[in-house]
């Protein structure tokens, strides 16, 4: 009776492990496991890869791998017997057979391979603004005539705006199926800031800007007066409204803020409140000189609104306002308003009385101003905060 066998078969047993279990463990095949609990020698492989066998199971049994060693060398006793080996047979090549269990994981892979490329490019399409380039000018450039051709290149057919300030000209053109585009502008004297946008079919949007100097060929170009805007900040978040302010040389004639037309006096700054709608937007400021010389400076911020900014103006007729904020009567309402006047509150709710709904102009948190309704009606409206 081996004794080393059995000492390894009890020590398994007493674990409740099973051979297939200790193969799979140990990474020993099962055959030469059981060949050493039986202690059958001739189907091990050569001593050295016997003992080493050996080491691992006796450690996974939590066994003195040692003491089983010398106790192997005992029991084996005779020279390593040698061994026979079978010839080697031929390796057999089949040819590949497209059987379903080949082909379905195939099909699967490649849907999966298209899948992903579709929605690669459905998002490549969808976030990428559409190209965009003007040509002519290339970059800033002095023209010194009035009628300009802007002229450039983008997607086929596709819809562009030209904004040209100061001024209110906006023109739209297509461009042709080779993506290129022309369009003629109408210079003013002095800088003419150029904005050349395109939308695609997605929605999405390119700009590029330039600046165009009109220059009489029998005078020189005209010197641009200082401008100095304090307020906004460039890139800030404001709430409910937005404070514009700056200065101006004494060459000045004219500023404007947007659309807003403001009057230049002796004091040489401008300082007024805007009630913008909410989110990103762009503040222009230009200064004109009488020669037509031009500074103009932008500012983009953000707008937020915490509270209900009602602002009113009385046109075309008088009209008797009385208005509420938060419950209570706003100091100087109740009374007769005459055509010219206007008035900004500020509060959670906002409550408009008026006798003149035709003359009553009303601007909500910087939506467009209408009026309240027709000419003598009496209405009352009311504006909350968001």
């Amino acid at each position: 009776m081996s004794r080393l066998g059995d000492a390894l078969r009890a020590q398994r047993e007493r674990k409740g492990i099973t051979l297939d279990q200790a193969a799979a463990d140990t990474r020993i095949r099962e055959k030469f496991l059981k060949a050493l609990e039986d202690s059958d020698y001739r189907s091990l492989p050569g001593t050295v890869y016997t003992k080493g066998f050996l080491r691992n199971y006796a450690e996974y049994l939590d066994l003195d791998g040692e003491e089983l060693v010398v106790l192997f060398h005992q029991e084996r006793g005779a020279p390593e017997p040698p061994r026979t080996f079978e010839p080697m047979r031929p390796i057999m090549h089949r040819s590949l057979i497209f059987t379903p269990a080949v082909l379905v994981p195939v099909v699967v892979l490649a849907a999966v391979v298209l899948f992903v490329g579709y929605l690669y490019y459905q998002f490549t399409s969808f976030a990428v603004a559409p190209p965009l380039e003007v040509t002519d000018p290339a970059t800033d450039v002095i023209a010194t005539d009035a009628s300009y051709t802007v002229k450039g290149r983008t997607i086929a057919n596709g819809r562009l705006t030209v904004q040209v300030s100061p001024g209110s000209q906006s023109l739209e053109v297509r461009s042709l199926a080779d993506g290129t585009f022309s369009v003629t502008v109408t210079l003013t004297p002095g800088s003419n800031h150029v904005i050349v946008q395109v939308f695609d079919p997605a929605g999405k949007v390119n700009q590029v800007s330039r600046s165009i100097i009109l220059q009489s060929a029998a005078s020189p170009i005209p010197i641009a007066p200082t401008l100095v805007l304090e307020q906004p900040a460039d890139g800030q978040t404001y709430t409910n409204t937005v404070p514009v302010s700056g200065s101006y040389d004494a060459t000045v004639t004219a500023v404007t803020v947007g659309a807003i037309t403001v009057p230049v006096s002796g004091a040489r700054r401008f300082d007024l409140i805007l009630t913008l709608p909410g989110g990103p937007q762009t503040i222009r400021v230009a200064a004109r000189t009488a020669s037509g010389a031009v500074s103009e400076t932008t500012r983009t911020v953000t707008v937020r609104y915490d509270s209900a900014v009602v602002n009113v103006a009385i046109t075309g007729g008088d009209a008797w306002l009385a208005v509420t904020v938060d419950g209570t009567q706003a100091a100087g309402t109740g009374r007769v308003f005459t055509t010219g006047e206007t008035a900004r509150f500020i509060g959670r709710e906002v409550v408009v009385r008026t006798g003149n709904g035709a003359a009553t102009v009303v601007s909500y948190n910087g939506q467009p101003a209408s009026p309240l309704g027709g000419q003598g009606s009496v209405v009352e409206r009311t504006y909350r905060a968001p």
